[in-house]
């Protein structure tokens, strides 16, 4: 039998494949219901990350207080669901209510699954969420293949793709569903009957521990789908390289990225957690500030490589210490990251206000705090954490 922290894993990986699926079709939904490039894009995006915002911390905050497996198995199930209503959506705004609803059911069923892991592998917590963060990278490598298979073998990719991954979400769901849940016990005080879920989320919040790594968690937004988006724009407009030369410039961060988590597991073992985040955000600062200085693509190529593998590491660690912060009540240190993950909503607007009256270039630098900011907030730590 398979065991619960494999599956647990695993459940990453489909999140990734579903939630990619509409920016990889979008082309064949702004053609199939002839919508602007706004909403075959722009507006599924903010559908997916809006409700969930407002919906998840409360439920974060009650899956430390009833049986975890309620909320991962049945958040799934139900985004099993939704993912194959929205692969038959009649039209678009069925799409974008389907969307809406992927959100919090996907904080449910998978920010949900994540925490149980870490509650289930205390001991080795770090490497746990490296392995988490391999399968997420995995499955966005595996979306444009699935939907360009689903569209040679049914017509329709995203609408193929969106009920088979649906399916088997609620198959994964029923097979979770098997296995024995670790449950977080949480505080007496949030125990007590007269606790409500506000108290509970203010007691995390005065944690500086939680707080601090929180803050670092949502700063690891930034050398991710944000620097894809305006390397990408830096290295036509800036560098004036080719549409083949930029495709092997991003495709060498995202290789890197990959390889640095597969490295991962295997330096954790040698290395101690937060010297190896102490390295990897040192060397990721004078990887991308060199990428910021060179001209030629095969330079460029491998400063991106550089940077992806080391900024790779730094989001499963920093979560891990966000989830130390506060042991035995993963959910409200899920709640917390939530709050803080406002954050990177209009961070990709301020950037391109930036691009806008000052240069990519600049607007790329600020992309640099967050490998500077984790190394201002690992020496700020206290001893004891």
């Amino acid at each position: 039998m398979i065991r619960l922290v494999p599956l647990l894993i695993g459940v990453c990986f489909l999140d990734e494949l579903a939630s990619g699926i509409p920016f990889v079709g979008s082309p064949e939904i702004k053609t199939e219901f002839g919508v602007s490039y706004a909403e075959a894009a722009g507006w599924l995006l903010f559908a997916i990350a809006a409700l969930g915002f407002a919906l998840e911390p409360p439920l974060f905050l009650l899956a430390d207080r009833l049986p975890r497996r309620w909320f991962v198995c049945g958040g799934l199930g139900l985004l099993g669901l939704v993912c194959i209503g929205a692969g038959l959506s009649p039209g678009y705004p069925f799409l974008v209510v389907a969307l809406l609803l992927y959100g919090p059911l996907s904080g449910c069923g998978v920010a949900l699954a994540q925490a149980t892991l870490a509650d289930a592998s205390r001991d080795r917590l770090e490497r746990a969420l490296v392995r988490w963060a391999f399968a997420c990278s995995l499955g966005d490598l595996a979306v444009p293949s699935v939907v360009a298979l689903a569209a040679v073998w049914f017509g329709s990719g995203w609408r193929a793709s969106f009920v088979a991954v649906g399916v088997v979400l609620i198959g994964y769901a029923a097979l979770l569903w098997t296995r024995r849940f670790p449950e977080p016990v949480a505080r007496a005080e949030d125990d007590a009957p007269r606790a409500s879920l506000v108290s509970a989320l203010v007691s995390a919040l005065r944690e500086p521990v939680l707080v601090r790594w929180a803050l670092a968690v949502a700063l690891c937004a930034l050398l991710d789908e944000i620097m894809v988006a305006f390397a990408s724009l830096y290295l036509r407009d800036v560098l004036g390289l080719s549409l083949a030369a930029r495709t092997t410039a991003l495709s060498a961060e995202i290789a890197g990225a990959v390889l640095g988590l597969a490295a991962g597991e295997a330096l954790l073992r040698r290395i101690e957690p937060m010297r190896l985040l102490l390295w990897s955000a040192a060397f990721c600062a004078l990887s991308w500030f060199a990428f910021l200085s060179v001209e030629g693509a095969a330079a460029a190529s491998f400063w991106l490589f550089a940077t992806g593998a080391l900024a790779a590491l730094q989001y499963p660690i920093a979560k891990a210490q966000a989830y130390r912060a506060l042991p035995e009540r993963s959910g409200a240190v899920n709640a917390v990251l939530t709050l803080f993950g406002v954050i990177e909503l209009p961070l990709p607007i301020l950037i391109g206000v930036v691009a806008d009256n000052w240069g990519l270039g600049v607007a790329l630098a600020l992309l640099g705090l967050q490998p500077l900011g984790l190394l201002v907030l690992i020496a700020s730590r206290p001893a004891r954490t």
